[in-house]
């Protein structure tokens, strides 16, 4: 398995704590009243059983959590150790949650996350499971992918037109092939708190399938504050949901965010909101200011794929929002090779 090189900067300091995958492969065993095939057909065998059964249904379910894949990101622990944490986490879930989990990484995730604190680890998925369920991370994935219902298509428009001026989207790849989620608040067109927040998760989907495609977890975030003045930051409101949202829902899924170009008055910014920015997060996050500040952008990312922002040469496809939706999920917009 593959270790990330991690690199000092004089200007900043980063600590990225990165995650390994786990995958259920579990072989079909027969038994008197059931036959498990996977996590799916477990769960679906639990709901239709009685009490009892559901209990053993569930035991059973637990169990097929324990097979492992790696995947391109360090371990925090040893194996064991972590094989041992994440079956702790996956034995205090309910076969509900089970079912409601994203990916079968994500009991490792919140362990790494917590440090190795199983009952702060089993609170904290149980409330980013929860969320995803009330929030309709799902259902908003596919009205951006294949929308159906009504309520799809609506949800459809809301994100292409929150979309439209490009203040957010997905586009190419570091050089450790993490996804490039950009963001340019300059570019806010609604402060619509909730369409602004479906829009954030969709995008943090999409930057999710462009990274795992690459056998990573975490994406990297360039902000980019050219022009920024006061009357465009956000409300509170959604800008304390916002880091909400990206430390408890999506917890080791971002590798660094990058602050580009931010003025003076930014600072003032800062000074308000970073009091609701986690010491953890806070590692992450790489002020590219200065000579310091340059050599960070030149070192992780190839000047000829990204934005002029980060330093980029080449003079990139402007964004369409047409073509941005007409591309599959798990590829950014003009994604170069």
């Amino acid at each position: 398995m593959s270790t990330m090189n991690k690199s000092a900067s004089t200007s900043v300091t980063i600590d990225s704590v990165t995650s390994e995958t786990l995958v259920s492969e579990v072989a079909p065993t027969k038994s008197d009243t059931t036959v498990i095939a996977n996590n799916k057909d477990c769960i679906s065998l639990a709901a239709e059983s009685t009490a009892s059964e559901q209990n053993d249904a569930t035991k059973s379910c637990s169990t097929s959590y324990t097979g492992w894949s790696d995947n391109d990101e360090p371990r925090m622990f040893d194996q064991e150790k972590e094989e041992k944490g994440c079956k702790e986490i996956v034995n205090a879930l309910t076969y509900e949650e089970l079912e409601a989990m994203p990916d079968q990484n994500m009991p490792l995730r919140h362990l790494r996350a917590d440090k190795g604190d199983i009952k702060k680890a089993v609170k904290r998925i149980k409330h980013a499971i929860k969320w995803r369920q009330d929030f309709g991370v799902d259902k908003i994935i596919r009205a951006a992918t294949n929308p159906s219902t009504d309520e799809e298509k609506e949800i459809h428009s809301i994100l292409k037109h929150e979309s439209s001026p490009g203040k957010m989207y997905v586009r190419n790849h570091d050089n450790s092939k993490r996804a490039i989620l950009y963001m340019f608040p300059v570019k806010e067109n609604t402060n619509h708190r909730k369409h602004n927040i479906m829009h954030l998760v969709y995008t943090l989907e999409r930057a999710i399938a462009c990274t795992e495609k690459n056998h990573l977890e975490k994406m990297v975030i360039i902000m980019d504050f050219k022009n920024w003045k006061m009357k465009h930051s956000a409300p509170m409101a959604t800008t304390k949901e916002t880091i909400h949202i990206l430390q408890e829902c999506y917890v080791e899924r971002m590798s660094r965010v990058y602050f580009t170009n931010a003025p003076l008055i930014f600072s003032t910014f800062w000074n308000m909101i970073k009091v609701f920015v986690d010491p953890e997060t806070k590692k992450k996050i790489v002020f590219c200011s200065g000579k310091a500040g340059e050599e960070e952008l030149k070192r992780n990312f190839d000047e000829t794929k990204v934005d002029a922002c980060a330093l980029g040469t080449s003079d990139l496809r402007a964004f369409d929002v047409d073509q941005y939706f007409g591309t599959p999920f798990d590829e950014t917009f003009d994604e170069l090779p």
